[in-house]
């Protein structure tokens, strides 16, 4: 009955468009045939990294439209990132077991919300995106949903800007040692993307996973770059650039969930540097301030009283991670981009960020660090709860094992424009 079934569906499908920013759908089974259907469609749009909101309607005779569910890929999940050729996968036998159509019609309709979408939130009950022009005092207040059943994504526009710039740790300690990881050099990303406000929490992490139990909103601690992304697939970027993960990682499965039309991943390290340092008005923070744009204010290296306010750190944590978005944000509304957890980035390390000197000298656009070797390590940034000021600072960075489960390693993730 079902091969029957499907058959019928497949042979009587057509296409309407509801929207003029929706053109070309196409309606064709899956091959090999999988009881599966491919609706492909294009999204057209003059402006740069547009974003989204994606419908798709069934209807079948003269019956009542519907929203379909049961769909993988562009616009399963609500909303798609950048314009172009996109396609969805509707699984019918899901929608319909066991009842036999025809005359069934599927229609999209797409409205560009870019001037709106400052926030994309990823609801953890139902695994949909959604968009917000602003927060509100509730996102950030403890224990909130946005800590617990959603991630909201703040939107970061393209720009360039100096990484690791001037000699900033001097300030703490002329004679650092690991001053050589730090190579000033300018930096262009070309397309806007969206990073979390927040680090991964236990209780967003257990959503996910479903094997944990949490409701503490205190970063996830404790896990590798080989957890979330995989040892094997995960590990090849940038050789494989669209971003593929293990699908028994963390990843691989938050991307299950989300039908994987959104490209959901760490943040490139010019990507997080980026983000840290942005005004929001097309300027960047440079040496010697934290990222709410306050100088440095430490008399002995150990305590700094502007990073006191943005950061828990050694002087202010007693050794533990706390609650995340419980001190001030940056100038974008991120918060505990310095301290409380050392945050992975999907580059791995090199001191000179995969670069030769003529490279250094001029802009690196859209860098994807170092290309790995057997011994390659993934980096990490801004220190953690147990770090002094020197080791919380925008341009600090480190490179741990990649199967490493440190107690002050945690994530932030990012969607990424295709």
């Amino acid at each position: 009955m079902r091969i029957i079934i499907l058959t019928l569906l497949v042979c009587l499908f057509s296409a309407n468009v509801f929207s003029a920013t929706v053109k070309s759908v196409t309606c064709h089974q899956c091959w090999p045939w999988s009881g599966k259907v491919d609706i492909g469609y294009v999204l057209e749009s003059s402006a740069n990294d547009p974003v989204f909101e994606v419908k798709f309607y069934g209807k079948a005779g003269e019956g009542e439209s519907f929203l379909l569910s049961d769909l993988k890929g562009d616009g399963s999940a609500g909303i798609v990132l950048g314009s172009g050729s996109k396609m969805a996968v509707w699984d019918p036998s899901g929608t319909f077991p066991g009842t036999q159509l025809s005359d069934f019609k599927i229609a999209l309709a797409a409205e560009e919300v870019t001037s709106q979408a400052k926030y994309i939130v990823l609801d953890l009950n139902a695994y949909t995106f959604s968009y917000a022009s602003s927060t509100n005092a509730a996102t950030v207040s403890v224990g909130s949903d946005s800590k617990k059943s959603q991630i909201w994504f703040r939107r970061i526009e393209p720009g360039t800007y100096q990484m690791s710039t001037g000699d900033d740790w001097s300030y703490f300690d002329p004679s650092w040692t690991s001053k050589g990881t730090e190579t000033s050099h300018d930096v262009q990303l070309t397309k806007g993307f969206y990073i979390g406000i927040f680090e991964v929490t236990e209780a967003q992490f257990s959503k996910i996973d479903s094997e944990t139990a949490s409701e503490s909103c205190a970063p996830k601690l404790r896990i590798s770059y080989d957890q979330i992304r995989g040892s094997e697939i995960g590990a090849t970027w940038p050789y494989k650039t669209d971003c593929r993960v293990d699908s028994d990682s963390f990843l691989g499965n938050l991307r299950s969930k989300t039908g994987g039309g959104v490209i959901i991943d760490l943040p490139t390290e010019g990507q997080w540097e980026l983000a840290c340092r942005s005004r929001g008005d097309g300027t960047f923070i440079g040496a010697g301030c934290w990222n709410d744009g306050s100088p440095y204010d430490s008399a002995d290296g150990q305590t700094d009283n502007n990073l006191d306010k943005l950061a828990w750190y050694k002087m202010n944590s007693s050794n533990r991670a706390h609650e995340v978005g419980t001190k001030r944000p940056s100038l974008m509304g991120l918060y505990d981009m310095h301290g409380n957890a050392w945050e992975w980035c999907i580059d791995y390390f090199d001191s000179r960020y995969g670069l030769t000197t003529s490279k250094l000298a001029q802009t690196t656009v859209d860098p994807v660090g170092l290309f790995p070797t057997a011994s390659s390590k993934n980096s990490r940034r801004c220190g953690a709860y147990g770090n002094l000021p020197v080791d919380c600072r925008i341009s600090r960075r480190t490179s741990p094992g990649n199967g490493t489960t440190y107690a002050d390693y945690g994530f932030r993730l990012a969607l990424i424009q295709p």
